[in-house]
């Protein structure tokens, strides 16, 4: 073969390749309101099966909240009755089941005028929701996020931002009793401007909490990145040594597929650079992992599957040091091995961005919103065309058992062989039911409502406390990296007496 040959041949070739990665992505028209300072999350709130979508934020004229139904890929707005809020913040509403009757319920945070809010709204069904006063503390700059801290099967509130009754942040758990939120004396560190996640580090089967922003120790103010262990319902600050960054995102996430969870770590340092980390946990303690991330601020950073490989990929969104809006997504190689991908998403940001699988083909989707360079607003919608989703298939736990030792039970069952999933309990106090531990999940198709791992993690075992004397009916089902499931186990039963 001639040299000129050969050298055509092979740029051909590496067109090709590009080509096909460039195709993995396509823009799907939307009749969805454009918002920067927003907040965009999925959720399957008409329990139909599909992921229907959370959109908050400014629409260049006003505060708008709207959720949008799912029909057949087509979004139709619903008019809820919504407080109209927008954030400077990621993460600032979440869906979860805080009352366990199987319905999305809806948390929000942010600014309406200059009314600081969290509001909770309770899913009545029928596209009805209706304001519940839980008496939770008004933030902006903010942060939220459901976990289940205390192990009793139902859904607590962490919470940072920026205070409506001081004049710095704030980081609060609120203890959900029955539907009723308690704030414990936690002791974490006040925070705005930053980001929260729950996640199990240490592996002791409850949920610890990572948090980063801005603080309130000084005049001066700085930048903050802490890990608080949690000891039966005692939080710990473990001196980590992570990077201190405000205007942040974090996010846990087992990269190397060791049955721990790493951390993905984004923002703006005290010496005004811009950046984006990742750790590796060994054993509990945190090592930075060098990497070609690009740096950023006012961001997302968050996981997922989306080439359906069994292991974690990268979404980054938010602005770089020079002013950049930037949107990439990281393939993951292997362990902490990651390549951007050539494909271009609009450049925008002062927004949000999220995964989820829209159509349910098994391969994730993205909703990102936000501004570009000349201020104009946007949100898109990008349809993975991937396809590998709709062949991967999820294999359903096997061998249950339960170990019930006086009010608390440890739920057990065996790992499955494929890597990079985790797992996703529900309790009943009637067969197919889950009003003791819900799984937000369709109990009979086994179908996700949210575009988020089990809540048990990577764990194969899981201990529920202060159970009520009764019969419990349960089963487990197993969700892989592009939050695609199985049907959950035959339902096991167990008494506590």
């Amino acid at each position: 073969m001639k040299k000129n040959t050969f050298i055509h041949l092979t740029i051909w070739l590496n067109l090709l390749i590009i080509n096909s990665l460039q195709a993995q992505f396509r823009e799907v028209p939307i009749e969805v309101v454009a918002v920067n300072n927003s907040s965009v999350s999925w959720g399957d709130f008409d329990n139909d099966g599909d992921l229907d979508m959370y959109v908050m934020g400014w629409d260049g004229k006003k505060r708008v909240t709207r959720i949008y139904e799912n029909q057949a890929g087509v979004f139709k707005d619903i008019e809820a009755d919504l407080a109209g809020a927008n954030s400077i913040a990621c993460n600032n509403l979440a869906w979860g089941d805080y009352n366990n009757d199987g319905l999305l319920d809806i948390l929000l945070t942010g600014q309406n005028g200059m009314e600081r809010m969290m509001k909770m709204y309770r899913n009545d069904g029928k596209a009805d929701f209706t304001e519940v006063d839980c008496g939770l503390e008004g933030v902006f700059a903010a942060s939220v996020a459901w976990g289940d801290y205390d192990n009793d099967g139902d859904l607590d509130i962490l919470s940072t931002g920026k205070s409506d009754k001081t004049d710095g942040g704030i980081a609060h758990i609120y203890r959900n009793d029955k539907g009723t939120f308690v704030e414990i004396k936690a002791n974490l560190e006040g925070v705005e401007d930053g980001s929260a996640a729950w996640g199990d580090y240490d592996n002791d089967g409850d949920w610890d909490i990572l948090l980063t922003g801005r603080d309130n120790s000084s005049k001066l103010r700085h930048s903050v990145a802490k890990i608080y262990r949690n000891d039966q319902g005692i939080f710990t600050d473990v001196n980590a040594n992570l990077e201190p960054v405000s205007r942040s995102a974090v996010t846990w996430s087992d990269f190397d597929n060791d049955n721990d969870l790493d951390i993905l770590l984004a923002g703006y340092t005290d010496n005004a650079q811009c950046v984006s980390r990742l750790y590796r946990n060994d054993n509990g303690k945190f090592t930075l992992i060098p990497s070609s991330l690009i740096g950023i601020q006012r961001c997302v950073a968050t996981s997922g599957d989306f080439d359906n490989d069994f292991d974690m990929d990268i979404l980054l969104s938010g602005v770089t040091l020079d002013g950049r809006r930037i949107i990439r997504v990281y393939e993951n190689k292997g362990g902490f091995s990651f390549v951007e991908l050539p494909f271009r998403f609009a450049e925008i940001s002062s927004g949000s961005a999220a995964w989820g699988d829209y159509n349910h083909d098994g391969d994730l989707d993205l909703i990102i919103t936000g501004e570009d360079k000349d201020f104009r607003i946007y949100t898109k919608l990008y349809e993975n065309t991937l396809n590998k989703g709709a062949s991967t298939l999820v294999a359903t736990p096997q061998n249950l058992k339960a170990d019930v030792n006086g009010n608390q039970v440890t739920l057990s069952w065996n790992k499955a062989r494929e890597s990079g999933v985790t797992y996703n309990v529900r309790i009943g106090t009637k067969s197919d039911d889950e009003d003791v531990f819900g799984s937000m999940s369709d109990l009979k198709s086994g179908i996700r409502k949210l575009a988020e791992d089990g809540n048990t993690a990577h764990h194969t075992s899981w201990v529920v406390k202060n159970l009520a004397p009764g019969t419990y009916y349960w089963s487990v089902q197993t969700v892989n990296g592009a939050y695609k499931t199985s049907i959950f186990a035959p339902e096991m039963v167990f008494v506590v007496k």
